[in-house]
């Protein structure tokens, strides 16, 4: 055990490196962080695969402000990654591991017994594995970006397409080198450096993420070939649910305070997860779940990204993330008043933070806005008729922005959508100039009535504030793997098959859900492609069985319109949020 006593000025007394044992000999490292006095005190408990030793001083809440505020806090490097023993299994070893690492937390003699855990991404899930596998001292979970709930909506696939990006950048960049570096024998790590150089080549130069790409057997790094083989495993493979709690909500019997972000790949299980916890306490009774979402990426939550500030208010320093996690811990672990909204979300657009008590608020109403054949959105579905696009998967429509986690250059956020739309391939519509201010908080989907002379068909929507200069900002997107149409996107039930050449198809897109106004003067726009890559895997335009693979085909889709075929999009609206 390493001690490391620090001068009195520093709130953290005393930082141990220690070992927690788990129940097969493997040792993790942990870090704990002691406050000044005699204890004990409750825990707080970070567990994931990133290096924990980040954590005090780069994390998202300020670790040395837990300690100030009377907790014992413990940073845990999770099994086979950095200071800890063991081989990395994502996911499937956390329930075991987080319920040991719990148990052994709450019985140290610094501890009081209660444990509350924090963290974001992987640290999200790691909480839930932990109360899953059995931990009755953990008293709280504040997840944050989680994927938690599913890994069919937005971690492994959205609408039935391939995370393609995000999956290549998490083993490639974020796994692969601490990976690589515990390889005991010399050669087999020096055969796993040149994999990894291959694969960096191969996304700098598109080939990893090219139409076909996901089917073809990569000499990659371990790490990327178990992605890219859970990508090739049917939605409703067992795979998928191991370490989610989509089939488990009922062992969530903790308070919960959720933190998302608006343009975090992870967005819509966040939410999808505090609606399901909300219908839970309405029905059933027990504690009701805390939201927060800021204008933030999946990694970044200064308030600023693609070019644009959301102002001085829209960081997370500036909303004190610390200081809310703080009250909402000593209200559930030491039994204080809590007097803080249970929801707060900030407004884009508008460009401040709204309280609520449920997210969308209760007055929300849904507007629906129809695509009419000229390239307007109408109130009422007007005209017939459809407009056409051309689908080549040689030639894919790049991601620009939005909710995603790739590497450079596809940043996240609200990115001028200007050169997308300006492709053949993507058909847009928009309203005139707003006479007044409209604002969206809640749920934003799209029903495209779509006719294609392929057997599937990728269906990308994407909602935009164009300004009045012309720029063309991206507020929600979503996808649609058309084949898919029938499987629940969350719990990936449901047939997928074919589609008919010549035939009409009614395909509904989650685009998840927002909190923005658009000013007047602005226009509410609407983009609709067939791609966005490397986002997404690029679809083949043509169908293949589960565990198969279809030679891609440039096929035309043809969005149609009209009372008859009513395209349209909807979104849910408030006419004064608080």
């Amino acid at each position: 055990m390493t001690v490391t006593s620090r001068p009195t000025p520093d709130p953290v007394a005393e930082r141990r490196e220690v070992a927690c044992p788990l129940r097969d000999g493997t040792r993790l490292r942990t870090l704990l962080l002691l406050p000044h006095g005699t204890g004990p005190w409750p825990a707080l408990l970070v567990r994931h695969p990133y290096d924990v030793t980040r954590e005090e001083d780069d994390g998202y809440l300020d670790v040395r402000r837990l300690v100030a505020a009377g907790h014992l806090v413990a940073l845990q490097d999770v099994r086979g990654r950095f200071g800890s023993e063991g081989v990395f299994d994502p996911c499937a070893q956390e329930e075991a591991d987080g319920a040991d690492a719990v148990a052994w937390l709450a019985a140290r003699p610094e501890c009081d017994g209660a444990v509350g855990m924090w963290g974001a991404s992987y640290a999200s899930d790691t909480q839930f594995a932990a109360l899953l596998g059995g931990a009755p001292a953990l008293r709280a979970l504040a997840p944050a970006m989680t994927p938690a709930l599913s890994a069919l909506d937005g971690f492994r696939f959205r609408g039935g397409v391939p995370e393609l990006g995000s999956t290549l950048a998490w083993t490639h960049y974020a796994i692969a080198p601490d990976a690589i570096a515990r390889v005991p024998s010399a050669r087999e790590r020096d055969a796993e450096h040149r994999r990894h150089e291959a694969t960096e080549q191969a996304i700098t130069t598109g080939e990893a993420y090219r139409a076909g790409a996901l089917h073809e057997q990569r000499d990659a790094e371990g790490i990327v070939r178990w992605g890219l083989d859970r990508l090739r495993e049917p939605l409703d493979s067992p795979r998928h649910r191991t370490g989610k709690i989509v089939d488990r909500l009922d062992a969530v019997d903790v308070p919960v305070l959720l933190t998302g972000g608006w343009f975090d790949v992870f967005l819509g299980p966040t939410l999808e997860l505090y609606r399901r916890l909300r219908r839970r306490a309405e029905d059933m009774g027990g504690p009701a779940p805390r939201l927060v979402v800021g204008p933030w990426t999946h990694d970044d939550y200064s308030g600023r990204a693609a070019g644009l500030d959301f102002g001085p208010e829209a960081s997370a320093e500036a909303v004190d993330l610390t200081a809310l996690h703080l009250r909402w811990f000593d209200a559930v672990l030491r039994g204080r008043a809590l007097g803080s909204p249970l929801v707060q979300v900030f407004l884009m657009g508008a460009d401040r933070w709204v309280e609520a008590d449920v997210f969308p608020p209760r007055d929300a109403r849904p507007l629906e806005l129809y695509l009419t054949p000229e390239g307007a959105l109408a109130p009422e579905p007007a005209g017939s008729g459809g407009r056409r696009l051309v689908s080549d998967p040689a030639s894919p429509v790049p991601t620009c922005g939005g909710a995603v986690l790739l590497f450079a250059p596809f940043g996240a956020g609200p990115a001028d959508q200007r050169a997308v739309e300006a492709r053949p391939d993507v058909v847009s519509w928009r309203t005139g100039p707003l006479e007044k201010e409209l604002t969206v908080m809640g749920a934003v989907r799209a029903v495209v009535h779509l006719v294609t002379t392929g057997t599937d068909a990728d269906v990308v929507v994407r909602l935009c504030d164009e300004h009045p200069d012309g720029t063309s900002r991206v507020v929600a997107d979503g996808v649609r793997r058309a084949s898919a149409r029938s499987v629940d996107p969350v719990t990936g039930r449901g047939g997928r098959g074919p589609l008919e050449p010549g035939r009409a198809y009614e395909i509904a897109v989650d685009l998840w859900s927002t909190a923005h106004t658009f000013l007047p003067g602005h226009r509410i726009r609407v983009d609709i492609a067939p791609s966005s890559s490397p986002r997404w895997d690029v679809g083949a335009n043509s169908y293949a069985p589960d565990g198969e693979s279809a030679p891609a085909v440039t096929a035309e889709h043809t969005i149609l319109q009209g009372p008859g075929r009513p395209s349209r999009i909807v979104l849910d609206v408030v006419t004064s949020p608080v």
